[in-house]
C-alpha cells in the first residue's frame, strides 16, 4: 500500500511462500499465489493512488492526507504533492506497479535457492 513498503513486502511473501511449501507447491501453484499476492497488493494499492473513496479511512489511519500521499511518503515523510498527480506522476505509479511482480517473484526465487 506504499511504494516505499510493498516491495519489501511482496519480496518477503515470495520468499515466505517457497521456504514454507514443498516442492510439489512450487509450479504452477507458486504462479497462481504470486499472482493473487500481486493482484492484492496492486488493487488496493491503486485504489489509494486513485483516491477512491473505500480508501480514504484506510489511508488517514496511518496518518496520511491523502491516497497519493500514502502511495509516494508513507511512512517516511509528507508529500506536498498528494492532490496534484500529472500525466507523470501516474506514468511512473503505472512503472512502479508494473514492477509488483518482479519483487515477488525475486523473493520466491531467493527462498527456493534459500532451501536445503
Amino acid at each position: 500500500m506504499s511504494f516505499l513498503v510493498d516491495p519489501p513486502l511482496l519480496y518477503a511473501a515470495g520468499e515466505a511462500y517457497a521456504r514454507a511449501l514443498p516442492e510439489s507447491a512450487q509450479g504452477r501453484s507458486a504462479g497462481l499465489a504470486g499472482a493473487l499476492t500481486t493482484a492484492a497488493f496492486v488493487g488496493v494499492s491503486a485504489a489509494c493512488w486513485l483516491e477512491l473513496p473505500w480508501t480514504k479511512d484506510l489511508v488517514r489511519g496511518f496518518g496520511a492526507r491523502s491516497g497519493r500521499e500514502f502511495m509516494v511518503a508513507w511512512p517516511a515523510f509528507r508529500w506536498r504533492g498528494g492532490r496534484k498527480a500529472g500525466t507523470r506522476e501516474h506514468a511512473l505509479a503505472a512503472v512502479a506497479f508494473s514492477l509488483y511482480p518482479l519483487w515477488w517473484r525475486l523473493g520466491w526465487d531467493h527462498g527456493r535457492r534459500a532451501r536445503p
